[in-house]
């Protein structure tokens, strides 16, 4: 008797040795076969082949969600983290990321992941971020700035 779900033992075992949240959606949509199929010898062989293509397909949904919710100031720095062991720039990493996001997803979301790391990028190659860092604190109520004149 198994004690674990094919998800919880995938999250676990597997993304749980990925560094980093970009880390973890890259090897994620490496599994990606291109055709709505993931490949992941190990779980298939402990799980069967169709709970694991579920397993890993929720939990590439998972990513793309948490990745979507997280502010830019936090996945800027997850970057370097997710590259570690990737042997590529932080530039040619977030470039590898466009393979995550597969059709099953909605064009929004798709739309949605493709501009997060378009900024993300853009924010490399940015020599001051010092915007960024007042990008993410969030204010209160009464601090906004007015809106520009005419509208």
């Amino acid at each position: 008797m198994r004690l674990k779900s094919a998800f919880e033992d995938f999250e676990a075992n597997t993304l749980g040795a990925v560094h980093g949240l970009l880390g973890r959606l890259s090897y994620v949509g490496g599994l990606h076969a291109g055709d709505g199929t993931y490949a992941h010898w190990g779980l298939a062989k402990v799980y069967g082949d169709e709970a694991a293509k579920c397993a890993i397909r929720a939990s590439h949904r998972v990513l793309v969600s948490e990745v979507l919710k997280r502010p830019l100031a936090v996945l800027l720095n997850d970057v370097p983290v997710s590259c570690l062991n990737q042997r590529l720039t932080a530039a040619e990493f977030l470039a590898s990321l466009t393979h995550c996001p597969p059709r099953q997803f909605s064009p929004a979301a798709r739309a949605h992941l493709r501009s997060v790391l378009s900024a993300l990028s853009a924010l490399l190659e940015s020599p001051n971020n010092a915007s960024l860092r007042a990008a993410a604190q969030p204010r209160l109520p009464g601090q906004e700035p007015p809106p520009p004149a005419g509208i």
